[in-house]
């Protein structure tokens, strides 16, 4: 997958929630809003939830499940970027972990302690497999760039 350019990669850094849909384990999707960090090269999403809430039916029932984020649905804003890809939980390895707490912890510290304490938290990311950005802000008109563009 291409990643994203600099411009975009900023567009992402630059917010905080968005709309993750998850497959459940019937095949029906289920959407809800979520805060988000990523790391860069390769792209991924870090996110943490409590284990009471629906997208734990597919997050705990699949080793991995389809999944989309969108980034951007203020209509103040006029940018979203749209991303298809897998969510799974996030694995035992120290590396991951550790890149978790760096990226998820750096951009919402007021968590540390929840996630710390809270036995019903789990921690989980999302691996893009395609990708779209829209502009509309730009005078020359709308841009769009994906992961499939050469």
């Amino acid at each position: 997958m291409k990643e994203p350019n600099k411009e975009i990669r900023d567009y992402i850094a630059s917010q905080r929630v968005g709309v993750l849909a998850v497959e459940m384990l019937d095949g029906s999707p289920h959407a809800a809003t979520v805060h988000l960090a990523h790391s860069e090269n390769p792209l991924q999403f870090f996110f943490e939830t409590s284990r009471e809430y629906r997208k734990c039916e597919a997050l705990f029932g699949r080793e991995s499940t389809r999944a989309s984020l969108v980034i951007g649905s203020d209509e103040g804003n006029l940018k979203t970027l749209q991303l298809d890809g897998v969510v799974r939980l996030l694995n035992k390895e120290v590396s991951e972990r550790e890149r978790f707490s760096k990226v998820y912890l750096e951009k919402f510290p007021n968590k540390k302690e929840k996630i710390r304490t809270d036995p019903k938290v789990v921690l989980f990311t999302f691996l893009p497999s395609w990708w779209r950005f829209t502009d509309w802000t730009r005078p020359e008109g709308k841009l769009i760039v994906s992961s499939e563009d050469s």
